[in-house]
């Protein structure tokens, strides 16, 4: 990483929040006493919030409740709803994919300086990761080429 111009102690952000998304991933729900509300799970789910917490430098309670909790806010009032358990693993998943969205474009950006990339330019390179192809600035050559090399699939019925 340091030849791609990523210095040790933003290599250290990233293996902290990468180790942060992991954990996310481990904490568990059930359903709360009330009707659609959703709890941390167990113990081991609890230690994997304090973790995701800690590696996040966030407070735990504030995070637990960003998961469990939907917050409104209307004229005059804000009224906070708890989420039910389908709703609560939900908000964790997107928590996760959206912390890994900004870490991953915030490495290409800083890989794109290191090459020096012109932030002006109509080429571009794309990336494809385990969350598919991804898009940056003007894909279309890179779309071009999927399309024309990609095999025609044919469905195989049965006979």
């Amino acid at each position: 990483m340091d030849i791609v111009g990523i210095n040790k102690q933003e290599q250290e952000v990233i293996f902290r929040v990468v180790a942060a998304i992991l954990h996310l991933g481990n904490i568990d729900f059930a359903k709360g006493k009330e009707i659609d509300s959703s709890i941390v799970k167990d113990e081991k789910s609890r230690f994997h919030l304090k973790m995701t917490a800690k590696l996040l430098k966030c407070n735990a309670q504030n995070l637990e409740d960003a998961l469990i909790k939907r917050v409104l806010v209307i004229p005059k009032e804000v009224i906070t709803i708890t989420l039910d358990l389908v709703a609560a693993v939900g908000s964790r998943d997107a928590l996760a994919k959206i912390i890994y969205s900004r870490l991953f474009d915030w490495i290409v950006e800083k890989i794109n300086i290191s090459i020096g990339q012109d932030p002006n330019s109509k080429s571009l390179i794309g990336v494809l990761d385990i969350y598919g192809f991804e898009r940056f600035k003007c894909n279309s050559m890179s779309l071009k080429w999927n399309k024309k090399n990609t095999p025609r699939r044919k469905s195989i019925g049965a006979t």
